[in-house]
Order: structure tokens, then C-alpha cells, then sequence
């Protein structure tokens, strides 16, 4: 009988590699900017004081916000997956490293631009944004749990599973 090439926790119940929780809170750290945007939306009347508090500079939002798409788009597919492959889709699984790694230089540039603009004075916000971008590029990078995943998503009986 053959080994599984990863523990039988990252499995569902169909025998798919389910995508890791650190990709995830990953994409989620990384992409922080829409939380800080959803909270304040959501803070009636205060809208627009808490957004001034992280984003003096109003147009800082809305690049932040537009770099990190590639992030929500990867999240959106992961945790789309099965009405995906149910709908006969499979070829988009070849996006989620390309559409990380365009996130990552994204954001990147944005930080960089701040860092610039801020002399490259140390702020804590920034340096924990760069560590997460770090992060998420090592262990992409690195991951064998993703290289299996794109592999095991591409297999054309993905359309049948119902987990």
C-alpha cells in the first residue's frame, strides 16, 4: 500500500488535498488593508476618523486596496474550489501562484513607495507587512504541501468530488 505524501489531515473526506491554513491566514495578513476598510465601514459615523488614523494620505487606501486583489482573488478561489469544479472549471488552478507572487510584487511596491515617502523611517506596520510578504513568498516558494495541491486540483476527476 502506498504512502500518502502528506498527513492525513490535509486531506478532506474525498482524498483532495485541502489547501493549508497558513495560506490562508496568509492571504488574510497580507491583505489586511480590506479588513481595516470593512471594520471601518462598519463603525457607523466613524468611518472616516479610523480610516484617517491608518491612511492619512486618502489615495494610499484605494492603491493599498487595488494591490492586494490578487490576494482576495486567490482566497476567493481556494475556498470556491468544489462549486468551481462542479461548474466543469479546472484550469483556473494554475492561477494561485501566479496571482500570489503578482500580489506580492504589488505590494511590494507599495511598501517600497511608502517606505520612500516616509524617508525610510521605521514603522511597525510596515516592517510586519514586509515580514508577512516574506513569508508568504518562502513558503510558497518552499511548500511541498502546494506543489501537491496544483498537482492533485489539476487531475481531471476533480469535477466528481463532494466534500
Amino acid at each position: 500500500m502506498p504512502s500518502l505524501p502528506l498527513p492525513l489531515h490535509c486531506y478532506d473526506d474525498s482524498g483532495v488535498i485541502k489547501p493549508p491554513r497558513w495560506l490562508y491566514l496568509l492571504l488574510l495578513m497580507n491583505a489586511l488593508d480590506w479588513l481595516v476598510l470593512i471594520f471601518a465601514l462598519a463603525s457607523m459615523g466613524q468611518t472616516s476618523d479610523l480610516l484617517a488614523v491608518f491612511y492619512p494620505d486618502q489615495h494610499l487606501l484605494w492603491l493599498k486596496l487595488a494591490a492586494t486583489i490578487p490576494f482576495i482573488l486567490t482566497a476567493l478561489l481556494l475556498g470556491n474550489r468544489q462549486r468551481l469544479w462542479k461548474a466543469g472549471y479546472r484550469r483556473w488552478v494554475v492561477l494561485i501562484l501566479p496571482l500570489c507572487f503578482s500580489g506580492v510584487v504589488l505590494v511590494a511596491t507599495m511598501l517600497v513607495q511608502q517606505l520612500i515617502h516616509l524617508h525610510w523611517r521605521f514603522e511597525l506596520i510596515l516592517a510586519l507587512q514586509i515580514a508577512g510578504l516574506a513569508l508568504l513568498t518562502t513558503f510558497l516558494l518552499r511548500s511541498q504541501h502546494i506543489r501537491l495541491l496544483i498537482k492533485d486540483w489539476q487531475q481531471p476527476d476533480m469535477s466528481d468530488t463532494t466534500a
